[in-house]
């Protein structure tokens, strides 16, 4: 997949596989609805989401899966345990949307506002990172 050069969002979509196409849909409606301000967008060839910098983007992970993966994840708070990380990811960690169980919509999209809300709690280094922001009391 990563041969072909995607322009616009729903043929990233058809172009996967018929259970990542009806995931990868949920969450996309789950994520603009969750903010009418997010923008939607293709950067790197997958798609992205992002409101107060990157958010979110679908893609595909090892081959087989296909993930939510939360720009910011390292910061979103994961009572759950649901958020996954590679060894070599600093700052971003995935929700993994797996083709043998159905993902809990609710709980994602209650990940999808922390998200949000953690994004609009950093604030933009130097270098375009989104790091923590100091608050003095």
């Amino acid at each position: 997949m990563a041969s072909r050069k995607f322009y616009k969002v729903e043929d990233y979509f058809d172009h996967l596989a018929p259970w990542m196409q009806e995931r990868a849909y949920v969450v996309r409606e789950l994520i603009l609805g969750s903010n009418r301000n997010i923008v939607e967008s293709m950067k790197y060839n997958v798609p992205f989401y992002t409101y107060e910098g990157y958010l979110f983007y679908l893609g595909i992970y090892k081959k087989t899966q296909l993930v939510l993966a939360f720009c910011n994840g390292v910061h979103v708070p994961d009572a759950h345990g649901l958020l996954r990380a590679d060894a070599k990811q600093t700052q971003l960690r995935h929700w993994p949307l797996l083709q043998d169980q159905e993902p809990d919509y609710e709980l994602l999209a209650q990940y999808i506002e922390l998200a949000i809300d953690v994004n609009k709690n950093l604030r933009t280094s130097s270098f375009g990172i989104k790091t923590k922001t100091i608050t003095n009391k």
